[in-house]
């Protein structure tokens, strides 16, 4: 049951400004799979007519690389209204080693210009060393031409999925090497549930998207059938704009490409209707990313208010999942005073950011083993300061002279960085019961705690965690109250003489007095996070972690 007569369980807001305004490009490309019944001229004059901006094939031997000729010689494409951006190329490492290689470098010198080279690992006598030393001459020989080298991901081959291509990427460590984003090749490598997640690792890497209608179930294609996984974008059971909502959300700027192979329905009838719906998710999943708040925020950990700019801050770790993970997708949305969204994404590029604190115009944020120091005046991070041994920086408070205290849960740690930047274990006890929300109430730092973690991975516990003092000189920590294990703590902030602290397990809010008395505010929520607290007003905003949300909480009305 919720308690209360004023809280504010934020669904939806206005007022949005997004820093990739313009969302993921609008084009769309396409295969030209069974079109053999058309002339190449005949392809083009329909792919612009729907609206299509280019093409993609294969280029392996002669025949094919007259077609890429005729494609570039039609007036859709000699005129610029259409493109190739890229072709693919299946390697063959059972073929004579030096055929194929004389045929990739074929194909690479007759692509035309800003064109890329896909390329397929098929299976056959393929061995990682071998993958290795093709690519490595391969982005050479790109590289003399301005060229670059993209991996193909493919279904019974040797790289089979976008993740896996990564070991290849990162064995080169060269600047033309990328990848691909597949649905229907991640969706018949099982990633049909966890699309979000290898999109983010992958992301610095992606230059192209294919994208097809799809079923959710992936059936034995012995006879190469691949009727479930790719089919028209308004066919299939599996609901594609989530794939759409996807690159949204990593921010994808490559090119998106229509998966068309085996489609048997008559070319314009499938490309036209493919098309329709393409627009229509594009405009739909941005419509929804920029407006909806439980897609503007992902996994929010704490909100914070500042005084001197007036706004809320809100942590987000990123992936729709409880993560410490250093992948570079977690973000601050930036609030007005009233809880509406002013920037979606206010400040980008951190891995999992959680507990923030504010001091002379800056913003302090703990992450994975920093402290990032952010201008609020433009947001410009200035500095991230490394916390040695730190594995899960959690909560942030400062003094009115610039002192700055971040708990470390894993290590039963609390750090300080003083107002020149020196850095400190401040104190590091196992007293502290894997401390959690911090805030600074005079001498005293207030420490709300977890409580003895027993299980990392699950965060489970011995026993529910307490509300403790440490003195900032003395460093002695005292129990509030009699030191009974209350709840799980995430976040706490005092006001008007009493604690309020958020039980992330319990999905509770609870008033504390300074003897240790505790009262339920709120009950029935679902992870409710590290809140923040607006002292003039008496307002509360409290993140409810597994919602993307956040609850509004008026403590004059209690």
């Amino acid at each position: 049951m919720i308690k209360g007569k004023s809280i504010l369980v934020a669904l939806a807001t206005l007022s949005v400004v997004l820093s990739n305004a313009q969302g993921i490009e609008k084009s769309l490309y396409a295969f030209d799979f069974k079109m053999d019944g058309m002339s190449v001229p005949e392809r083009s004059r329909l792919f612009a007519e729907l609206g299509y901006k280019g093409v993609t094939f294969a280029v392996k031997n002669d025949g094919q690389r007259q077609k890429l000729l005729e494609y570039l010689g039609s007036p859709e494409f000699s005129s610029g209204k259409l493109s190739i951006p890229i072709v693919y190329f299946p390697f063959d490492f059972s073929q004579d080693y030096a055929s194929e290689r004389e045929l990739w470098k074929k194909t690479l010198n007759a692509l035309p210009k800003n064109a890329s080279l896909w390329v397929i690992i098929l299976e056959p006598n393929a061995t990682e060393q071998k993958v290795i030393a093709l690519l490595k001459e391969m982005t050479a020989e790109a590289e003399k031409l301005g060229k670059d080298i993209v991996l193909y991901p493919h279904d019974n081959t040797f790289i089979e999925s976008a993740e896996e291509s990564l070991t290849y990427i990162d064995a080169l460590n060269t600047n033309n090497l990328y990848t691909t984003l597949h649905l229907c090749h991640e969706m018949r490598a099982g990633n049909g549930n966890r699309l979000l997640d290898v999109a983010i690792k992958t992301a610095p890497y992606v230059k192209f998207a294919s994208i097809s209608g799809t079923d959710v179930t992936m059936r034995e294609n012995d006879k190469a059938d691949w009727s479930d996984a790719i089919q028209p974008l308004d066919k299939g059971d599996f609901e594609v704009e989530k794939f759409v909502s996807v690159l949204q959300k990593i921010g994808f700027k490559g090119k998106t490409i229509l998966h068309t192979f085996g489609i048997e329905e008559e070319p314009k009838n499938h490309l036209s209707r493919s098309m329709l719906k393409w627009k229509d998710m594009v405009e739909a999943t941005y419509t929804n990313f920029s407006n909806n708040l439980d897609q503007i925020l992902d996994t929010p950990e704490n909100a914070y208010w500042d005084t001197g700019s007036k706004s809320w801050f809100i942590s987000n770790l990123g992936g729709e999942k409880v993560t410490i993970e250093k992948d570079g997708y977690g973000w601050i949305t930036r609030l007005d005073e009233n809880g509406n969204v002013l920037k979606n994404r206010w400040v980008e590029g951190l891995d999992a950011p959680t507990g923030m604190s504010s001091h002379d115009g800056h913003l302090y944020v703990a992450d994975r083993g920093v402290l990032v120091k952010i201008r609020i005046e433009d947001g410009k991070i200035e500095k991230k300061i490394p916390l040695p041994g730190s594995r899960f920086a959690n909560d942030v408070a400062a003094t009115p002279e610039g002192n700055i205290y971040v708990s470390d849960t894993y290590e039963n740690s609390i750090y300080r960085i003083d107002n020149k930047g020196n850095v400190e274990i401040f104190l590091q006890n196992e007293e502290l019961e894997c401390p959690n929300g911090l805030w600074v109430d005079g001498d005293d730092l207030i420490v709300a705690t977890w409580g003895p973690m027993t299980n990392e991975a699950t965060f489970e516990t011995s026993r529910k965690g307490t509300l403790k003092t440490v003195n900032l000189k003395t460093k002695e920590i005292v129990a509030v109250g009699k030191g009974l294990p209350i709840a799980n703590f995430d976040g706490v902030v005092k006001y008007k003489g009493f604690y309020y602290a958020t039980d992330w397990v319990g999905g509770r809010l609870l008033k504390i007095s300074e003897t240790g008395n505790v009262n339920e505010v709120l009950t029935g929520f679902v992870q409710m996070a590290d809140l923040g607290i607006d002292p003039e007003r008496g307002t509360l905003l409290i993140p409810e972690m597994s919602k993307n949300r956040f609850i509004k909480v008026d403590l004059e009305s209690f």
